[in-house]
């Protein structure tokens, strides 16, 4: 276990050539640029992911995934790239889920105007059971939408949820005792990313510039490693754009289909 004192500490003294704590590598900036690194690899790695429930509501299509009333969470970066579920329990308590690729796929909204014309008249009355067949995402201001569609609807005495991967801020590192990303043991060998990114930010108040970007190197040396970790073995398969077997399957479930495809 590599715990924060010891990063901002010995390991960073290490890279940095100096135990110097009081002068112009103060311990508050060493603590600021550790936590600056930890943020910084989770960001590029997406190592950090956590999972949320969203209470969906029948006949709404959408969802501002900023509001901490929709996700629960504060520390939302963006989502992740593992599936979105869908979850529908009718009033017998038998559920339904969907998700991946086949179920319930992950499309833009560009693709929705090129497949799906007139998607956004989509509507569905409350009384009327009505699944989704595929998710978005809408950035629109200060807000980022995710969305379902055609629109889900539960019907009678039905309910319906989301739970939805995204990629989390971690929390701060606070006291020497802490270790980043929450203890999560599996990122250990990984800690000294933040070493790295933390000594390429201090290395500019030496205005040593080729130090700083050795640095830097060195921690996008470990986002690679982390990438190539995690990268599933063997090939890749080819499928189809749409599921034809699925959409057949979900116009026996949902009562409004589009004519036209």
């Amino acid at each position: 276990m590599t715990q924060f004192s010891t990063l901002y500490t010995a390991r960073l003294d290490e890279e940095l050539g100096t135990d110097d704590s009081t002068v112009l590598f103060t311990t508050a900036r060493r603590k600021a640029a550790i936590n600056r690194g930890v943020a910084e690899f989770a960001d590029l790695a997406e190592c950090f992911v956590k999972w949320s429930t969203i209470a969906c509501t029948g006949t709404v299509g959408e969802y501002d995934l900023l509001q901490s009333s929709v996700l629960g969470a504060t520390d939302f970066v963006r989502l992740a790239k593992e599936p979105i579920e869908f979850q529908y329990t009718d009033a017998s308590s038998n559920v339904t889920v969907l998700a991946g690729q086949d179920d319930l796929p992950h499309r833009s909204i560009k693709w929705l105007d090129d497949y799906e014309p007139g998607w956004r008249l989509s509507t569905v009355a409350s009384t009327q059971m009505q699944l989704p067949m595929l998710t978005y995402e809408r950035p629109d201001g200060g807000a980022r939408y995710l969305g379902f569609w055609p629109t889900p609807s539960t019907g009678s005495s039905a309910a319906i949820v989301a739970r939805v991967p995204y990629v989390a801020a971690p929390p701060v590192l606070t006291s020497d005792t802490s270790e980043p990303y929450s203890g999560r043991v599996d990122l250990r060998s990984f800690h000294q990313a933040a070493v790295h990114y933390a000594a390429h930010q201090l290395e500019k108040l030496r205005r040593d510039d080729q130090a700083s970007d050795r640095q830097l190197q060195k921690f996008l040396g470990y986002v690679a490693r982390y990438a190539q970790s995690i990268r599933k073995k063997g090939g890749n398969t080819v499928t189809q754009v749409r599921s034809y077997f699925t959409r057949n399957r979900f116009r026996a479930t949902n009562a409004s289909e589009d004519p036209r495809t």
